[in-house]
């Protein structure tokens, strides 16, 4: 019921609270115990372009724990069909994207961009673009890296370790499951143009490479 106050209210903002609380519960509903590393490479009160990689249906909910702050996602444009939920996660400020449509996708991120200017947040975009099938690193699209050279703001590389294994047991397992959210270093965007993005989004998966294998 309280995701549907972010309709009532209009306020973005709300999805913070609403999100985080969303994750913990689902968290609980399904046995998963979250182990958060690197939380000291961000400030907080700042805005980031967070970038995971991406095996499970969680990802989303244990990525708005850790981050623990206005968080919205870049979504593909298929969850734009769900009635209610898409309604209530455009309000909270994600975006849908067509992946099949460079030009649009390009459009949408701009209105992201406008939009973040008048109601700051951060961003996670799944570099991946959509769920890995066997838990291995698919080849990277640019988005984070685009976003990140047009906003100026610097991008995280996440690992996250676990959900891969968690969505194959099952959703629901007696015993614990472990994910881990490890928070890579920032790469800093300000002064780069739409030439680096590229170079950025290598980096970004460099990062996540090593953060997974520890």
């Amino acid at each position: 019921m309280s995701m549907f106050s972010i309709l009532l209210s209009k306020n973005k903002s709300n999805f913070k609270y609403y999100g985080i609380n969303w994750g913990k519960t689902l968290g609980r509903l399904f046995g998963i115990k979250l182990r958060i590393v690197g939380r000291e490479n961000f400030d907080c009160n700042k805005q980031y372009i967070f970038a995971p990689n991406h095996s499970s249906v969680i990802d989303f909910q244990v990525l708005l724990i850790a981050v623990n702050q206005y968080l919205v996602f870049v979504a593909k444009k298929e969850l734009d069909r769900i009635p209610v939920f898409n309604t209530i996660i455009k309000t909270a400020g994600f975006v849908f994207v067509d992946r099949r449509n460079n030009k649009n996708a390009i459009k949408s991120l701009e209105n992201l961009k406008l939009d973040m200017k008048k109601y700051p947040r951060s961003v996670a975009i799944f570099p991946e673009g959509s769920r890995s099938k066997d838990g291995n690193l698919q080849d990277f699209k640019k988005g984070a890296a685009v976003l990140g050279i047009d906003t100026g703001l610097p991008i995280i590389p996440v690992a996250i370790i676990g959900s891969y294994s968690w969505w194959n047991r099952g959703l629901f397992t007696k015993s614990p499951n472990i994910v881990t959210i490890i928070f890579g270093n920032p790469i800093k965007t300000s002064n780069s143009l739409y030439e680096d993005r590229d170079k950025i989004t290598m980096g970004i998966k460099d990062q996540i490479i090593k953060l997974r294998n520890g």
